[in-house]
């Protein structure tokens, strides 16, 4: 009888996220930091322009290899006329995030687990 890997899978096409399914997670942790207080938290600016991006990233769908292109037009979609600076600050925090998805078997396999167990709850 073999032995169980422990772990992240063995298989690591297993933990690759596209793009898609990326925002899809972080829109859904973003959304549970104001849900999850006893209180009612209105999520604060920097939360709703990256649940904007994400959004548009998601709704856009690009390969893997065209996501901070898409990023940087959702930055330009979202922003409020010519002043894009709050929402490159934030496209910076989700492209890191992405990095570290496409870098990190570990960060997706919590990324999945998490967002899994948040919607759960």
């Amino acid at each position: 009888m073999a032995a169980e890997p422990v772990g992240p899978s063995a298989d690591p096409e297993a933990e690759k996220l596209s793009p898609a399914e990326f925002c899809r997670l972080e829109r859904q942790l973003v959304a549970d930091m104001a849900m999850r207080k006893k209180r009612n938290v209105k999520m604060n600016l920097a939360q709703q322009l990256k649940v904007q991006l994400l959004e548009f990233v998601e709704a856009a769908d690009p390969e893997p290899s065209l996501f901070t292109a898409t990023l940087a037009e959702a930055v330009i979609a979202v922003s409020d006329g010519p002043s894009t600076g709050p929402a490159q600050a934030v496209a910076s925090d989700v492209q890191m995030d992405w990095h570290l998805a496409c870098t990190s078997r570990g960060f997706v396999v919590w990324l999945r687990e998490t967002a899994s167990a948040r919607m759960s709850s």
